[in-house]
Order: C-alpha cells, then sequence, then structure tokens
C-alpha cells in the first residue's frame, strides 16, 4: 500500500547529516501545488542546521491556500518570506547573501511596523529607498529598490496591493562603481617590472597571479578555485568550472559553478600560461594552483586587499583584478578575434542571446592562444 500523501503545507521527519564540513538538515514539505520537494539548511552543527530548517519550513507555509498574508500583515513578514524564497532559488550564492545582508542591515529597519498597504504609496517608497541612500550610499539604494521591488511584485501577485509602486520611484543618483584604473598595454609592461621587485608582492604570492591573470582574464574567484586536475599539460588547455565564494555560516569554498552558465569553459591559454602553470605543479604543496600562505583554499577579499596594499602610493592605486580582464579583451580584440571567440575565452553571456543558445560551447578557438603568444610576461 502507497504511502499517503504529506498534507498541503506540511513536512515530514526532519534528518541530519554531515556533507564535508557542514552541517545539513532536510525535510520533504508539499508545496500547495501538490509538489513534495527537499528542503535544506546549514550549520555549523546538526541543532544550528535543524533550527534553520524548522524556521525555513515555518515561514514557507505562512502562504496557504487560504492566504494567510492580508494587507494588513506586517511587511517585514511578507519581506522575510520573499528573503527565505529567494534563499531557495537557482540565484548565486553571492547574490542571495548579498540580498539577505540589504534586507537585515538596512531594508527592514527602514520598513520596521509598515503595513503591505502602506507601501502602495509611491511617495512613501520613495522616501524609504532615498532614506536607505542617505544611510549607507547610493549602491545600497539601488539593491534596496531590486530587493524591494521583489517584495512589492509578491504583494501583488497575492492581490495585497494593486501595483508595484517601486517601478515608479526615482533613479537613484550617483555614480556607480567602477574600476578606478584601466590598464592600458603599456603600463602592465611597467607594473609587471615593478612588481617583481617588491617583497610584499613575493610573499602574498602576486607575481605568477598577476602573470597568468593577464594572459587568461578570468575572474578573481575563478582563478583561485583553478586546482591541479583542472591544468591539462598535454593538451594545453585550462578548465574554468568554479568559483571560490564565502557563505554566511558555511564558510569559504569552491562553489561548482561560475557566475553565468558562459563561465562553465575549457579554454586553450597561450603557452607561456601554461609554463608558468606547470612550473608551479613541480614544487606544489597544495591542490591549489594559487593557495594562501598555509596552501589552504584563498579568499578573494584577501587577496584584492593584498594586491591593494602592494601598490598603495604607486601611480598605480586603485588597480582590480578584473582590471586584467578588460586588458585581455583589448589584446584580443586587436588581434581581430571575433566577438563570438572573445566571449567564449572570457566566459561572457553575450555577445548575443542567440548565439548563446544555438552554438555549442566546448573548447575556446585557440585563436585566442595565438593572439596572446607575444605578450609573455618572461620574453620582457
Amino acid at each position: 500500500m502507497p504511502r499517503p500523501s504529506l498534507p498541503l503545507g506540511t513536512w515530514g521527519r526532519i534528518w541530519t547529516f554531515q556533507r564535508g564540513d557542514q552541517h545539513v538538515a532536510r525535510a520533504h514539505y508539499r508545496d500547495y501545488d501538490g509538489q513534495t520537494r527537499p528542503v535544506e539548511r546549514y550549520g555549523a552543527s546538526a541543532g544550528q542546521a535543524e533550527n534553520r530548517l524548522r524556521e525555513a519550513l515555518r515561514d514557507r507555509a505562512k502562504i496557504d491556500g487560504d492566504g494567510e498574508f492580508t494587507p494588513e500583515s506586517l511587511l517585514i513578514d511578507l519581506g522575510d518570506y520573499w528573503i527565505n524564497s529567494v534563499a531557495e532559488s537557482d540565484k548565486s550564492t553571492r547574490t542571495k547573501e548579498t540580498y539577505r545582508r540589504d534586507w537585515e542591515r538596512n531594508i527592514r529597519t527602514a520598513i520596521i511596523g509598515l503595513k503591505v498597504f502602506e507601501i502602495e504609496r509611491v511617495s512613501r517608497s520613495e522616501k524609504i529607498i532615498q532614506t536607505i541612500r542617505k544611510n549607507s550610499g547610493a549602491a545600497s539604494a539601488r539593491r534596496a529598490k531590486v530587493i524591494l521591488s521583489g517584495i512589492c511584485g509578491l504583494a501583488v501577485r497575492l492581490d495585497l496591493i494593486k501595483k508595484n509602486p517601486i517601478r515608479e520611484t526615482s533613479e537613484i543618483s550617483g555614480k556607480r562603481q567602477k574600476d578606478k584604473y584601466d590598464l592600458a598595454e603599456e603600463e602592465w609592461s611597467e607594473l609587471r617590472e615593478w612588481i617583481a621587485l617588491i617583497e610584499a608582492a613575493q610573499k602574498y604570492d602576486l607575481i605568477d597571479m598577476l602573470d597568468v591573470f593577464s594572459g587568461v582574464g578570468c575572474r578573481i574567484g575563478e582563478m583561485l578555485a583553478f586546482d591541479w586536475p583542472k591544468c591539462d599539460f598535454k593538451k594545453g588547455t585550462l578548465a574554468i568550472e568554479g568559483t571560490v565564494i564565502r557563505e554566511t555560516g558555511v564558510g569559504l569554498y569552491v562553489q561548482e559553478y561560475t557566475k553565468s552558465e558562459a563561465g562553465m569553459r575549457t579554454i586553450a591559454p597561450p603557452d607561456w600560461v601554461m609554463t608558468i602553470l606547470e612550473r608551479r605543479s613541480h614544487t606544489a604543496a597544495s591542490p591549489w594552483v594559487f593557495p594562501n600562505t598555509l596552501d589552504k583554499l584563498r579568499e578573494p577579499d584577501n587577496t584584492r586587499k593584498q594586491l591593494r596594499s602592494v601598490i598603495k602610493g604607486t601611480r598605480w592605486e586603485g588597480l582590480h583584478p578584473h582590471a586584467f580582464r578588460h586588458l585581455v579583451a583589448v589584446r584580443l580584440d586587436a588581434a581581430g578575434l571575433s566577438a563570438r571567440e572573445i566571449a567564449d575565452y572570457l566566459g561572457h553571456e553575450r555577445p548575443s542571446m542567440t548565439q548563446d543558445i544555438y552554438m555549442a560551447r566546448k573548447v575556446a578557438s585557440t585563436r585566442a592562444a595565438s593572439a596572446l603568444a607575444g605578450f609573455s610576461p618572461m620574453a620582457a
């Protein structure tokens, strides 16, 4: 006799287990579409994971067949539900962490006490966003607009309000953050010569890393996720298949996917990049190509800080690792590669959605390696 289905909006037994260093609590929840889905939460201990899971299941059950949320409900309760639903979505871990951090730090306090129907006034929504801008800056206010728009969109779908007021608020003024320093070709040659003489750059193992950046143009999290199996020295290819992130309650780890589907790629770098990597492999004491000083997984934020400290007070101050991505793109463009070939090499979603959907993406063209062959820093 088949096991009876769970009632709608309920869950079954909670069990805990370990996944690496993480404790995981899992239960099956029957949603109001009749589908039973697994729900998981992580924690530093089995008890913490189970408590987080129970909280998530409780919030998930708030929207039931009769619609527990009403126009009189507190907006922060609806917001908590929306944030938890984002945590279970397929958005990147970094996006989920950013949304939750901004929600807790900036938005909850700005709407505390408001009821759902009260957010529908555009003037009130405008004042909330401008208050966040005043207290936390333009970038935080832009993210707050995205989050509040998502919450209000949910309110519209639940027939709690008639329109999404956030869409009618004014555009946030203020300069968007961008790299403070764009690296030109001749400046990279001078920077490379200078940084090779700096003791701190050697201590932080920045020299080889920046050399590889100048030939690969990947994101810093992708670079630090390189382990030796990703380097195929016989074929001369490098697999980019993850990125290093830090997640609250979990710690530092390699996320097994990149920023986008296009970022999951195998490239053929120039020979001089593979030469650097192969040289490092002969003396490596770590599974990571660019580990920290303890031969463990290296954190992107710390690496950025180390680079900033090395170039502080120089004319290169403000240089960000992402500048090397631009440098490689300029080199490939100057060599006559197509936009499609450059996108494949750098792991961009564009140049066009049609090409992304209909063009197979396996190993990127070897023309990129040929185009970058003459830029070996060892030849300087």
